[in-house]
């Protein structure tokens, strides 16, 4: 073997040896994270959670190389408590449950991806609703009535509703015969269209392409002809994947590659994941959730006073 055939091998090796470092430098948080706790939040009963993500986890286990492991909670606090504590790595959760964690954790979780609608929004809505066959037609036929809100700690479901009202000048306690939690957004809807309830919030996108509305036609717990949308908020930012920021930095970047691609090469799971329609996962900032998060302290600090 001449000399420059030496030093080609040599190079080779040492490229190979390279690669080989870099290779076990990125599995390192898989050894010590074997398994990745996800939970997202009761938008619909635990069994009906537990078959949407079954094809994502199984996904996850052969794209990154580690098992995922669905846990489910009977209410948004439960996710939040979850996540802040260490028990879990990922939790999907709406803008409001994102802001409790963060408030809860000291700044402690970041964001990850959010779904993006098909149109390329990052937004939906808070709606308002009514049984289809009821004599309501506007917020002020309600005056009297009674009113569900999803959790206390629902976006589309509570925070952006209670401040929207009041913002109008309406103390729902006041304004409403009877206000109470559902314990949900299922819960909300399947209660307005049997009769429990006058009225309920819940959240859904432009053409009911995604959300609760989508996910429950899907399922075939509920037809479109069934409810009146009579409110709709601002535009919300989207749902959201949410981190614990002391996570390694490899781990969250393999997580964040994991959704960004699903679209791309599983539109069906990306589907289910995102609870309708969509263009893909696509990477968010603390920034864009803040105007929720400020709303989240000033409700805080009105019930301490």
């Amino acid at each position: 073997m001449n000399a420059s055939i030496r030093l080609l091998s040599a190079g080779v090796l040492g490229l190979a040896l390279a690669a080989s470092a870099t290779l076990v430098q990125a599995q390192d948080w898989r050894k010590k994270v074997p398994v990745v706790g996800f939970s997202s939040v009761s938008a619909e009963n635990q069994a009906a959670t537990q078959a949407r993500f079954k094809e994502l986890a199984d996904l996850f286990k052969q794209k990154v190389g580690a098992e995922m492991r669905i846990y489910t909670a009977t209410d948004y606090s439960g996710t939040v408590q979850a996540l802040t504590s260490g028990q879990i790595h990922m939790g999907q959760m709406g803008a409001s449950a994102y802001s409790a964690a963060w408030i809860d954790s000291s700044g402690g979780v970041e964001p990850l991806v959010a779904n993006r609608e098909l149109d390329g929004a990052l937004g939906y809505h808070s709606i308002l609703i009514v049984k289809s066959d009821s004599p309501y037609r506007k917020l002020e036929d309600l005056k009297g009535k009674t009113l569900a809100w999803a959790d206390p700690n629902s976006t589309s479901g509570y925070l952006i509703p209670l401040v929207s009202l009041r913002g109008a000048g309406i103390e729902p306690d006041k304004f409403f015969g009877k206000t109470l939690f559902s314990g949900g957004h299922e819960q909300s809807v399947l209660g307005v269209i049997g009769g429990q309830f006058d009225s309920g919030f819940t959240w859904s996108s432009k053409g009911h392409n995604a959300g609760q509305i989508r996910a429950m036609v899907d399922r075939g717990v509920l037809k479109m002809d069934q409810f009146r949308v009579i409110w709709e908020s601002p535009l919300i930012p989207n749902p959201l994947v949410v981190v614990r920021k002391d996570m390694p930095e490899d781990m969250k970047r393999d997580l964040r590659a994991f959704w960004t691609d699903l679209a791309k090469t599983h539109p069906l799971v990306a589907e289910a994941a995102a609870r309708g329609k969509t263009s893909g996962f696509v990477p968010v900032t603390h920034e864009m959730y803040k105007p929720v998060l400020d709303a989240a302290i000033e409700v805080r600090k009105t019930r301490k006073r």
